[in-house]
């Protein structure tokens, strides 16, 4: 059973497939340090490219080059900031990492699960994709925040309970950057197949 969605969804050739890994690279560049994001009044596009990551691309490789990309951006901004960004490297830095990688593998199961023909039906099939996201999101902050408080050593007389009371305010901002650059992301690239579609479709005319 062949979803339709997925022929939408997925990279079309390799060219397209670089094209597309090189502009997550440059919204991570352009978002990630807060120099430019804040500038810019964007929000970082992290959890979005490594979920779309996971969709697109699903190779282990692509991973290990983004979490390094996002290390690379991490120590830029400790070299320009000095002190100032230094807290970022406690050591609970690796749960963020790992936050990033359970994006990557939601993504990476909403893929697997289509290819498979799970549904054969474009809503179901996006609608699997979009919770697939939200779930994602959901485990990655409690990954994130999870490992910040056990691990960075900044909380010991703060309860688990009180931690996560102000920390869940900030769930729906990360939810609601990660499923809007996503949707950016698969629109863009559903269109883009669309055209070349067409294109291809005139010239075999």
């Amino acid at each position: 059973m062949h979803n339709p969605l997925q022929d939408s969804i997925t990279p079309n050739g390799r060219s397209t497939g670089i094209a597309l890994l090189a502009l997550l690279a440059l919204s991570m560049l352009a978002t990630r340090y807060h120099h430019f994001s804040s500038a810019l009044h964007l929000a970082d596009t992290s959890w979005a490219v490594f979920f779309l990551a996971g969709l697109w691309f699903r190779r282990a490789a692509v991973l290990g080059g983004l979490l390094a990309l996002a290390v690379l951006i991490d120590l830029g901004s400790v070299v320009i900031d000095g002190a100032a960004m230094a807290s970022c490297f406690s050591p609970a830095y690796p749960g963020v990492l790992l936050a990033y990688a359970a994006l990557w593998g939601g993504g990476r199961l909403a893929g697997r699960a289509l290819d498979g023909g799970v549904t054969s039906s474009r809503l179901v099939g996006g609608l699997l994709v979009g919770a697939s996201l939200l779930v994602s999101v959901v485990v990655a902050f409690v990954i994130s925040n999870g490992t910040f408080y056990a691990l960075s050593g900044q909380f010991e007389e703060m309860s688990a309970g009180e931690y996560a009371g102000r920390t869940m305010g900030y769930l729906a901002g990360y939810l609601t950057s990660a499923v809007t650059y996503t949707l950016v992301g698969i629109i863009g690239l559903a269109a883009f197949n669309l055209i070349r579609e067409g294109r291809g479709a005139q010239r075999r005319a």
